[in-house]
């Protein structure tokens, strides 16, 4: 079918395709922007974009994994001071967010407190009492 041919319809998607592709692109660097230029659909472009970003489905699988374990076995280190821990605890959880991941602001404030090394008990002590971490 060509150009002429097409319906109404067919102009209005084949208009909406071409703004889709032109919003995406503008949001691309040059190095991902390389990566799908050649797709010709919006949809292709987002399907490539979504596997350059997450990886495969068994990739997410694996990513989301690892991700629960280290924020399962998340401690502040004796070294390290509140601020720091707290950044990498929350990119942690933004990761696991990003991938649909939910976990509950009680179990946030739980997991975080617990994660306070031993020389912070009296601290935690006081915490847990002050304040229903429910």
């Amino acid at each position: 079918m060509t150009k002429s041919e097409w319906s109404a319809t067919n102009h209005k998607k084949m208009e909406l395709n071409c703004k889709a592709l032109y919003i995406i692109f503008c949001a691309l660097g040059p190095d991902v922007y390389a990566k799908v230029s050649s797709y010709e659909s919006a949809k292709e472009v987002w399907d490539k974009l979504e596997v350059i970003r997450e990886g495969t489905n068994d990739v997410k699988e694996t990513k989301i994994g690892l991700l629960n374990l280290e924020y399962e076995n998340f401690k502040m280190n004796s070294n390290e001071d509140i601020k720091s821990m707290f950044n990498q605890f929350s990119t942690i959880v933004n990761q696991l967010k990003g991938f649909g991941e939910e976990i509950s602001e009680d179990k946030l404030v739980q997991k975080l407190i617990y994660s306070l090394p031993e020389s912070w008990d009296s601290k935690k002590t006081t915490i847990i009492e002050a304040k229903d971490l429910k």
